[in-house]
């Protein structure tokens, strides 16, 4: 069985739309904000200094995120492709799913083509694969 990563957010002011709800495209941030965990304690680099880039993004909302909750955003299964990682991702308030996804992010090299994904975040990522 594979691993989930966890990551807790707050929600914010600023997160919030005309109608107290978190704007839909803050789910995204959301998602971004755990992959930058993942990539810290997982495997050991910032996302920032990481050469990736996204190339797929996709969202599906379930239900809306009220002002003053927490956010459970849980990344698995993670599946690493030749020069791609796919996460999926699921957002939760109180246990209940709100929000799934995924995004697929491409290595590259350092003249910003396909690369293959290192051997060192293939291991690192093998727990929290399918």
């Amino acid at each position: 069985m594979s691993r989930t990563f966890t990551h807790e957010v707050e929600v914010q002011f600023r997160d919030l739309d005309t109608r107290a709800h978190v704007n839909h495209v803050v789910y995204a941030a959301y998602f971004e904000r755990a992959k930058e965990r993942l990539f810290e304690e997982v495997l050991g680099v910032s996302l920032s200094g990481a050469s990736t880039f996204v190339r797929a993004l996709d969202v599906e909302y379930r239900k809306p995120i009220a002002a003053d909750e927490t956010v459970a955003v849980d990344i698995g299964p993670v599946s690493v492709g030749e020069s791609s990682i796919r996460l999926e991702y699921e957002l939760r308030v109180d246990g209940e799913v709100v929000a799934t996804g995924h995004t697929v992010s491409v290595y590259v090299d350092d003249e910003e083509r396909p690369a293959r994904v290192p051997d060192g975040w293939r291991d690192a990522l093998a727990p929290y694969g399918e």
